[in-house]
């Protein structure tokens, strides 16, 4: 398949990441953040907690698979992922727990390989639907790896728990902050590693890899984020540090 965009470090496909992913070469990390299925548990849409209820919704995709069904998609794309990791690889992979039905749920069910560690994102904000739990103020990154990896040993010192305000005023429904996805790459991937993110939305992940010299390869159904990923990756690299 012919790249949406590409230049010596960064290659951009425009498409659905399981008809992309066979065809891709091995990778050393791949972090990503899929669609969080919240159309059934809230409406199908991302609340940016400052429009009085305005929604933030992606273009094609509803976001209200029933959970089987987004079980499934997740376990098969997980597959893809790790079919593609080299003997020294890793995969980051970020998720929101939620409450439903009472009962906390916190998306291991997501993972079909042993999780190696769990990062706590601290958004330092709150967001809650309802006045029934305490207000949501984390995510998870789950990471699993294949027997050769270890985290970069300059990065250990990072911790567990990740305090890092949410990107704001973007185009994206919900877009990783850079300086998260500086901080997974840098800790995950070896300098002149290839970072691939399956849902690669605006890029930033894809920025963040080119930032830290390694190549990236990102996958973005919608046209519109494609434009603005390879807009960016057209920036001067933007000194923000892990």
């Amino acid at each position: 398949m012919k790249p949406y965009y590409q230049d010596s470090a960064v290659t951009i496909y425009q498409g659905d990441c399981q008809e992309i992913l066979p065809t891709l070469n091995q990778v050393d990390l791949v972090f990503t953040s899929p669609p969080y299925n919240l159309g059934n548990f809230a409406k199908g849409s991302f609340y940016d907690g400052k429009s009085k209820g305005q929604r933030l919704e992606y273009i094609s995709h509803d976001d209200s698979m029933s959970e089987n069904e987004y079980i499934d998609w997740q376990h098969d794309l997980w597959n893809l992922w790790w079919s593609l990791l080299c003997d020294s690889g890793a995969i980051f992979y970020n998720h929101k727990p939620r409450v439903e039905g009472g009962v906390w749920n916190d998306r291991k069910n997501l993972v079909p390989y042993p999780i190696r560690q769990e990062i706590v994102w601290d958004r330092c904000c709150m967001v809650n639907f309802c006045g029934s739990f305490f207000a949501s103020s984390s995510e998870r990154i789950f990471i699993v790896c294949k027997d050769g990896w270890k985290p970069n040993q300059e990065s250990v010192g990072f911790g567990e728990v990740w305090r890092i305000p949410p990107e704001t005023n973007t185009p994206h429904p919900a877009p990783f902050p850079l300086k998260l996805a500086k901080m997974a790459i840098a800790g995950g991937c070896k300098s002149g590693g290839i970072v691939l993110d399956p849902f690669s939305g605006s890029g930033t992940s894809l920025r963040a890899a080119k930032d830290l010299n390694r190549k990236a390869i990102g996958i973005e159904i919608e046209e519109k984020y494609c434009e603005i990923a390879a807009n960016r990756m057209c920036q001067e690299v933007l000194e923000l540090k892990p």
